[in-house]
């Protein structure tokens, strides 16, 4: 089963770089590349159009030139390089005018996918064995459905053992997913109580508008020192106005009293799968895993580091859909050497190309808060 790419599904340290690894990941690419190309006819057909052949691709700096697929093809068209007998999850993303990107996994990239995630944990230091609560500002599992954000959101609850696990947008007899901001205030100081570390994981329009009414309040608690927040969905209120990460710290602070080096968020996307943490720089790190440049959209050529473009996104654990080489809309450039001490490539995101036309699932989320 591409035993090379599952070789590398095997390495224990996601931020191991050495030039083995290097090797591994791009023999990995150029074999799923000539799978992609014999089982995809779309795939072949966009590698015949640049006249890409996978035996080019020999050493790492060679693997960007595996030609792309724009991500907006997922949001028109399902594409698989495998039977339907053989999906095993289907994953979608939202967004503001109907538009649904949706990918779909076989068993062996399921399992690749989970395996690379828990790795890049462990790695980043985030993982315990210290029993935790959990607050998840997201979809509660019988309400999730095929929700890409909600299943990487409860995936990040893993990580810890669970004491107790509260879901902030759960069905409260309707059949739909609500949100109630003073039961989760409340369930957040009986945490407190326990003396336990808290984990608070999910969008951050949620949270931040919870955190918001604590303030308000002038509820003020103080968690233990092993405490942490995952946040993702960008970094929006629910009235779409910008928050700044220096505004969020404070009030982490003030009403969790947890300080802002526990907040970590992640950049990633439905059709690519590959989760990009930040460290304590606030840099999303590349992992072994994957491979991510900026490109000028206009040339399609690969911009020097430090240049903004639109961000090429690279990976080879998915075997059901052509989604290896990924064109986003998002603008970012790549930096690298990161004073946190992980080696490798990391991203700054600079915005969105087409916000209105691709907004995710966190705008569709937002939505569900009535304040």
């Amino acid at each position: 089963m591409e035993p090379i790419t599952q070789r590398l599904f095997e390495l224990p340290n996601a931020f191991d770089f050495s030039d083995a690894n290097c090797q591994l990941f791009t023999d990995s690419m150029r074999e799923m590349a000539e799978y992609h190309m014999e089982r995809s006819q779309v795939f072949h057909g966009i590698c015949e159009q640049y006249g890409f052949r996978p035996d080019a691709i020999k050493a790492y700096e060679d693997v960007i030139k595996i030609p792309h697929v724009f991500v907006t093809a997922f949001k028109l068209h399902k594409l698989i390089s495998v039977p339907e007998s053989e999906i095993f999850k289907t994953f979608t993303s939202s967004g503001t005018q109907g538009q649904t990107s949706q990918i779909n996994l076989d068993r062996v990239s399921f399992d690749r996918q989970a395996a690379m995630r828990e790795k890049l944990v462990r790695s980043m230091g985030i993982a315990s064995d210290q029993k935790s609560n959990y607050i998840v500002f997201s979809y509660a599992p019988d309400v999730s459905g095929q929700k890409g954000a909600a299943h990487t959101f409860n995936t990040y609850t893993t990580f810890a053992p669970a004491a107790e696990k509260v879901y902030a947008l759960e069905d409260r007899g309707t059949g739909e997913a609500e949100f109630d901001v003073n039961r989760t205030i409340e369930t957040i100081i009986r945490f407190e109580k326990s003396g336990l570390p808290l984990r608070v994981v999910g969008f951050l329009a949620f949270s931040f508008v919870t955190f918001k009414e604590m303030s308000k309040r002038g509820i003020k608690l103080q968690f233990p020192k092993e405490s942490i927040l995952i946040t993702g969905g960008g970094w929006k209120s629910h009235k779409g106005e910008t928050v700044t990460f220096e505004q969020y710290a404070a009030l982490v602070s003030e009403v969790l009293g947890i300080p802002e080096g526990q907040i970590r968020d992640f950049y990633g996307m439905v059709e690519h799968g590959v989760p990009y943490l930040s460290c304590s720089r606030r840099r999303f790190h590349v992992p072994i895993f994957g491979n991510v440049a900026a490109i000028d959209p206009g040339t399609q050529n690969v911009l020097p580091r430090g240049e903004t473009g639109l961000l090429k996104l690279q990976t080879s654990y998915i075997r059901s859909s052509p989604s290896i080489s990924v064109l986003s809309t998002d603008l970012g450039a790549i930096g690298t050497g990161c004073e946190c001490g992980l080696q490798g490539d990391y991203i700054m995101l600079r915005g969105r190309a087409g916000v209105s036309k691709h907004a995710g699932c966190a705008i569709s989320a937002s939505q569900l808060i009535k304040m």
